[in-house]
């Protein structure tokens, strides 16, 4: 059982973060529009995914060192929008709900491979949601420990 949540992890943080950091290094560098915010919000996710692939490969030399893991997936639950900040971030899997007002609705979202999203001063609507697989990834990371 150790063995399979072990692979499942490194999977989700150096798969995921290695996608992740390709996918805002491409989007960085074919944008026709470069504002300071997107340079910013777009370092701060690369640094993200970086941190990611390397808490995955602490985690595989180190296995009893999980401390680096658990950041990683704390980091991915938040799911923030509004006029001031829109933040999420997913690595490997997400599976997130999000609550939207005004008008109160709902939206639901899966992915496999990367997911991001951090923009200061946007237009979107007040919202806050989850990302479901960052919790179960965490219970997976206690369930290790055991």
């Amino acid at each position: 059982m150790k063995a399979i949540i072990r692979k499942i992890l490194l999977a989700t943080s150096i798969a995921g973060g290695s996608i992740g950091s390709i996918m805002v290094a491409a989007d960085t560098m074919i944008s026709r529009e470069l504002t300071f915010n997107k340079v910013i919000g777009n370092s701060l996710v690369f640094a993200f995914f970086v941190y990611s692939v390397y808490a995955g490969i602490k985690f595989l030399r180190f296995p009893s060192n999980i401390k680096h893991l658990e950041r990683v997936f704390i980091a991915q639950i938040p799911w923030i929008t509004s006029p001031i900040l829109s933040f999420k971030l997913a690595t490997g899997v997400g599976a997130s709900f999000l609550l939207i007002y005004p008008p109160f609705s709902d939206t639901y979202r899966l992915s496999i491979g990367a997911e991001y999203s951090l923009s200061p001063l946007s237009e979107q609507t007040w919202g806050i949601g989850v990302n479901l697989a960052a919790i179960s990834f965490l219970a997976l990371i206690r369930l290790y420990k055991e």
